[in-house]
């Protein structure tokens, strides 16, 4: 058993090579973790959002506070509030941020290891 302390790992400015910001980033577990999952808290600010992306694996959004909205190459939309979860099959490009007018904080959970990121929104 292990404990990850909250101070190890800062809410920090998210990198605007792959966010439209403003929006802040808490990597709760990464690659130099040696576990098979990657959980990010992501808190995003008004009109702040990922570029579009897909991951190799399953994520899933569970949300914070506010609302964050989630939408594919299609179109389509969802928009999570606090406990509620999105799910985004492996390979599906996406993008997700705060919902229109608001802010949004979700905790990002990454089953697979690789992300490939694409252009802004």
């Amino acid at each position: 058993m292990r404990a990850v302390p909250a101070e190890t790992r800062p809410h920090e400015a998210a990198d605007p090579r792959t966010f439209t910001l403003p929006a802040l980033l808490q990597r709760v577990l990464g690659r130099d973790d040696g576990l098979p999952i990657r959980l990010y808290r992501v808190s995003f600010g008004h009109r702040a959002a990922t570029h579009w992306h897909r991951h190799d694996g399953v994520q899933l959004l569970y949300g914070l506070s506010g609302a964050c909205v989630v939408s594919d190459r299609a179109g389509n939309e969802v928009v999570i509030g606090p406990g509620d979860l999105a799910i985004i099959e492996a390979d599906e490009e996406h993008w997700h941020g705060a919902a229109p007018g608001g802010k949004g904080e979700h905790l990002a959970i990454n089953l697979g290891a690789e992300t490939t990121w694409m252009e802004p929104v």
